[in-house]
Order: structure tokens, then sequence, then C-alpha cells
């Protein structure tokens, strides 16, 4: 699940012009002082500014293939941070063909057609970085830190994975066989998942949401390179990536080595179908999808189904969490644990690319605990949050809330890579949490109580828990019946 975050706003810097020459000129909203970058042939910069007090501006560009590219030059340490995501997650897949997004978190750091099987990780581990890759419902990112003189050859070796990459066995075999163990390992063989599973198929049935990003077994199973194959052209295109480089570098040198190295990707995304995130909420309204397992700790979750999926909504879901956190007894977890209610419970906004986003509350309880105490205490916290005036003495709190986690990013690079990524995919601008404290201090506590009481309220949400048996159908008899709720 992709939970929102967000930080206050500081100063925003204004993006000029580019001119026919290849320069593109940015003047600071608090400065007297001009700064020409010369840019490659047919890039374009969009947008550079920052969202928090005393970080260096992040700079946008758009090479000429279309692939967006934003640096963060931070020289507080020799270290550097590259990341591309692409919007190429499980929610690209069809009914037949689940699980080919994560299938290339593997297959990516095999042989490319250009370099050898192996090649990535030894140039990597040879300047002394290290790699990864994660696989959500809205994207799939690659990541590596490395020392700053070694980005000629990162860049080099990335690039080299996206353009040329060699999908052939015996090395398709060998990575499918081993999502198929993956898949065995942490879902197949542990109860909680395999029932949420079945539950994710009914509650999100019809919508690319229904299966794990990880792909259905039998689809797995019968993956095929041809498959594979199209997945890599339909969606792996410069169009449909941004980089992310964060380091001990001069802008205009990074941009150029990022366009000598990507520059000449091609292909151009394969338009799809809409990627509805959910059903029709009177389809879903007032429905329960409960199974039952043999686990020592349920899940449960209460979900309200919502169409707004603005920044503001995400923030204001925030507030509400440090509502119902702001307590003498402590937070609503400790207090709901203490009173002996549930092990862990969390409110969160669901965060889906370019979709309708959800909030959900989640609760996780040992066998001896009732979800209906533990959802009745939920709402009734809920109300007195609500009910509580929007004070300036409580908006002081939210935003020294909000400055200490903007401090807490703030002092790692990699981490402020990280939230300026996650902003820009998620809301189309790294910048966007620079709206966070403009939002906290015109809030008014009859907008907070509207919000509040349409975004939670019970009639429109439904209901996914996996219990211990006894208390519910067994999920493989769920999965089966004939009543599974339509």
């Amino acid at each position: 699940m992709n939970c929102s975050r967000a930080l206050r706003p500081l100063t925003l810097l204004t993006c000029a012009f580019v001119s026919s020459s290849g320069f593109a000129a940015k003047t600071a909203a608090n400065q007297n002082t001009q700064i020409a970058l010369k840019l490659p042939p047919g890039a374009t910069m969009t947008a550079v500014g920052k969202a928090i007090e005393g970080t260096p501006d992040v700079y946008r560009f758009k090479l000429a293939n279309g692939m967006k590219v934003l640096i963060l030059p931070d020289n507080r340490n020799p270290l550097a941070t590259l990341r591309i995501k692409l919007d190429a997650g499980s929610n690209r897949e069809k009914p037949g063909t689940t699980g080919l997004a994560h299938f290339f978190e593997h297959m990516m750091f095999r042989k490319t057609q250009v370099t050898p099987e192996g090649y990535y990780d030894r140039i990597l581990a040879g300047v002394g970085g290290r790699g990864n890759a994660g696989t959500s419902t809205d994207y799939v990112v690659y990541e590596s830190s490395f020392p700053g003189p070694a980005l000629d050859k990162l860049l080099t070796v990335e690039s080299q994975r996206f353009k040329f990459l060699d999908l052939q066995d015996p090395y398709f075999t060998t990575e499918k066989g081993a999502v198929i163990s993956e898949r065995r390992l942490r879902y197949e063989n542990d109860p909680l998942q395999r029932g949420q599973e079945i539950l994710r198929k009914a509650a999100y049935r019809g919508t690319p949401y229904e299966w794990l990003t990880i792909g259905a077994k039998k689809d797995v199973e019968l993956m095929s390179i041809e498959e594979a194959r199209s997945f890599y052209r339909d969606f792996y295109t410069p169009d449909n990536a941004q980089l992310f480089l964060g380091g001990p570098f001069n802008v205009e040198t990074a941009l150029q080595k990022i366009n000598d190295t990507f520059g000449d990707w091609q292909g151009k995304i394969k338009n799809n179908t809409s990627r509805r995130a959910e059903r029709p909420e009177q389809e879903v309204a007032g429905k329960e999808f409960v199974c039952s397992e043999n686990i020592f700790e349920e899940q449960h979750s209460i979900v309200f189904p919502s169409n707004d999926n603005s920044y503001r909504s995400s923030i204001l879901a925030q507030v509400l969490m440090q509502i119902l956190n702001d307590n003498p007894d402590g937070t609503i977890q400790r207090r709901m644990t203490k009173q002996k209610l549930a092990t862990a419970f969390a409110v969160y906004k669901t965060t889906w690319q370019k979709n309708s986003q959800p909030y959900v509350a989640w609760f996780k309880l040992n066998k001896q605990q009732s979800f209906e105490a533990a959802r009745d205490y939920f709402y009734k916290e809920l109300q007195a949050a609500l009910s509580r005036p929007m004070t300036q003495e409580l908006k002081s709190v939210l935003l020294k809330q909000q400055e200490v986690e903007e401090s807490d990013v703030a002092q790692k690079m990699t981490s402020l890579v990280e939230f300026y990524e996650w902003n820009e995919f998620f809301y189309g601008d790294f910048r966007v949490s620079g709206q966070t404290k403009k939002i906290i201090e015109d809030l008014t506590t009859k907008e907070f109580q509207t919000w509040g009481r349409n975004a939670f309220s019970p009639k429109k949400a439904f209901r996914t828990g996996v219990t211990a048996p006894g208390k519910a159908m067994p999920c493989s008899e769920f999965e089966k019946t004939a009543s599974l709720p339509k």
C-alpha cells in the first residue's frame, strides 16, 4: 500500500523560459541573480524550486525523447542517489498476464544485449555502490547509491538495462522460477497473505487492483517470453519514466551526461484502457469481505471509497491522524492497545496514481479481541476528533509536527530525493508539499468536519478481514462459494 506523506511549504522558485539557443534561464524569487543553463538539443527545463527551507533547489527537465529528469545538486556528502521510476506497476497488467510488472524487478538485473550476465552488479560493487528495486500496484522503481565520481559508469550501465535488456532463456526461465518460489514462500505458504489475496480478488473485482503485485499463481506459472517482451516494449519507454538524480553534481554537467546515456532511448508508451481502482461505490457499500485462516493475529480494514485524489485530501487525512493521536493517554493505537481492543491500528489515505484514493482504517487483533469493539471505539474517537475546534493552538501543534517531519527528511539526501520523487510521481509536481502550511492555516472547523464526515461515512464503507478459525467462513470456501459478494 502507498500511504501519503507531506511536508509544509516554503520558498518556491520561478522557472523561466527555454530559448531557441538551447539555454534556460532561471531567476530565484528571493535572489537577484540569474543562472543560465545550456541544455541538450530538444530538452526543456520545466520547473525549478524547493519545498524545504535550507535545502538545494530541484531542477526538472524533459528530454527530447519525453523522459522526465529531476536533479538535486547536494554537496553535503560525496554519495549520490539515482532512482528511475516507471508507471509500469501491476495496474498495467490484464487478467491472464498478471505478475509481469514484478517479474522485471528480477529480470532487469540479468544480462543485456550489450553486456554480459552479472555486469550491472559487478560495476555497482566495483565502485562501492548498492542497488535495489521495488514494485507496487502503480510503479516499478530502480534505485542505486554510489560515490559521486562513479556517475558516468552508473548512467551507462543503467541506460543499457532500459534500452537493451536481453529477454531470453536461460535467464527468463531462471527468474520466472525465482518468482514462483517467492510467491510460494510469501503468499501460498502464509495463511494471512493467502486469505488477503482471496479477499482482494473479491473486493476489487473488475479492476487492475484485484490481483497481488506478484501476480496470480497460474499467470506466473504460464508467463511466456513473448508476454514479457510485449510488456517491456509497451511500458519501458522514456516517456513513461522519470529519472531522479541527487548528489554532488553540477546541474548542467549532470544533465548532459544523462542525455548522453538515455537520450537515444526510443519508444512510446502504449495507450491502454483506464485503470479504474475501485468498483462503483454502490457495488461495495456495506459489504463484508471476511474469511478465516489458521492465523495468530487477525487483520481487518474498513475501506472508505473516495474519488478525491487531491493533495489537500491527503493532508487532511494526516491532520485527522494527528488529532486522533493528540491525547494525554497517548496515541490512538496506544489507547486501543491499553484497553485490549487491538494490537495495532492506523488511519491513512491510500495513494494510487491518477486514480481514486480510498481512506482506510486498519486493525490488527489477537484471537481474543473483537473487531466490532475495535470498530466502535474507532468511530467514537473519530467523532470526537471531528468535533474538535480547529483553533490556532491546534494548528500550531499540527504545523510543528510537520516541521519535525520536514527536518528529518532534509537531513538525509536520499530521503529528500525519495520525498520529492513521490510528490512528482503521484501529484505531478515535486513542490506540491509547498501547499501544506497554507492548507492547515486556512482550514476551518466547518470545512474539516464536512470533509471528515463525508470521507469517513460508514454508509459507503466496506470491510475486509482475515479472522481466526470459527469466526467466519474458511477462505478456501469463501473463494469457491456462489454467494461471494458481487
